[in-house]
């Protein structure tokens, strides 16, 4: 792979016609149809619209784990290299970041990649395009002299950073990627909370790690896919530094969720440990319910009519 880069200008309510758009303007042109595509789980890269274009022009999409930029290392350095490029360019407004980007991604293109040894630019064409600013000055014409001495020194610039940036990414990436903690298939394992929004009102309370879950899948080397209580409304894949194997505790302070009641009638049956909280939703009042021996990611909002057995909770 070249790992070459393009730097596309858009906006969060971009579409998936506005994404197909951009595809075609700013990336098909110079090389075109790709075999497969990583990206984030936005909305726009789910929708049918993009789902029947990809299976037409025989793309396969990659969608990137719950909370984690990229299925793959590339994607994320290279997310993390326009940031710092924007970070250090951009005026205190923000309102200049779409004028920096061709020369971030000239720069880019042109400096040796730590993977490959070579630039993009090179990987991709074969040769180096030049870009050299002469001495010589005419004073009848200065502004096209300021003009040029501004290229130079913002070229120059960004080459610097280029190479400090890799060195902070690289450091940092080498962080979140050791080598995940023993866990196989069917471990029990807790997830980081942080990413997921609970009803309750102060985050800074919440538990910071909720389960534990049964590891149903190993996904690639760095994720895994957990069997999630149907309550959490996200995505069961998650990164390595999510998780963590839940250890047995020598002393039982952690006892395993209860299994559901089973009634005459074949039904599960769980029982309410407390009411949290109430609501009226669509004309209907609603309870926050507890459960008891499960956790509060497992809390769920109840109509009165399932709540049958727990009168006295009410």
């Amino acid at each position: 792979m070249s790992r070459m880069v393009h730097f596309i200008p858009t906006t969060s309510r971009a579409s998936a016609i506005d994404v197909a758009n951009l595809f075609v303007t700013y990336v098909w042109k110079l090389h075109g149809l790709p075999s497969k595509t990583i990206s984030d789980r936005g909305p726009q890269f789910n929708l049918a619209f993009l789902k029947q274009l990809y299976k037409r022009l025989d793309i396969k999409p990659s969608l990137s784990t719950a909370f984690r930029p990229q299925t793959d290392g590339l994607a994320e350095r290279l997310n993390q290299v326009v940031e710092i490029y924007l970070r250090h360019y951009v005026a205190y407004k923000q309102d200049d970041w779409v004028g920096i980007l061709p020369m971030a991604e000239f720069a880019y293109n042109n400096s040796v990649n730590a993977s490959t040894n070579q630039t993009p630019f090179f990987a991709c064409y074969g040769f180096h395009p030049r870009f050299s600013i002469g001495q010589q000055a005419d004073e009848s014409v200065p502004h096209a002299d300021k003009r040029a001495d501004q290229l130079k020194a913002r070229m120059e610039e960004l080459q610097s950073s280029v190479a400090l940036a890799n060195e902070k990414i690289k450091h940092y990436y080498d962080l979140k990627h050791r080598s995940p903690e023993d866990i196989k298939v069917g471990d029990k394992v807790w997830l980081d909370a942080r990413n997921i929004k609970t009803e309750r009102p102060v985050a800074k309370l919440s538990a910071k790690k909720i389960g534990p879950y049964k590891v149903l899948k190993r996904e690639g080397t760095h994720a895994f896919k957990l069997d999630l209580p149907h309550t959490l409304k996200v995505h069961p894949v998650f990164h390595t530094s999510l998780v963590s194997l839940k250890r047995e505790d020598p002393f039982g302070r952690d006892p395993p969720q209860p299994p559901a009641k089973v009634t005459p009638d074949g039904e599960e049956e769980y029982e309410v440990d407390r009411i949290l909280d109430s609501r009226k939703c669509r004309n209907q009042v609603q309870y926050l319910v507890h459960w008891k021996g499960y956790g509060p990611e497992s809390n769920t909002w109840e109509p009165l009519g399932h709540l049958d057995t727990a009168m006295g909770a009410v």
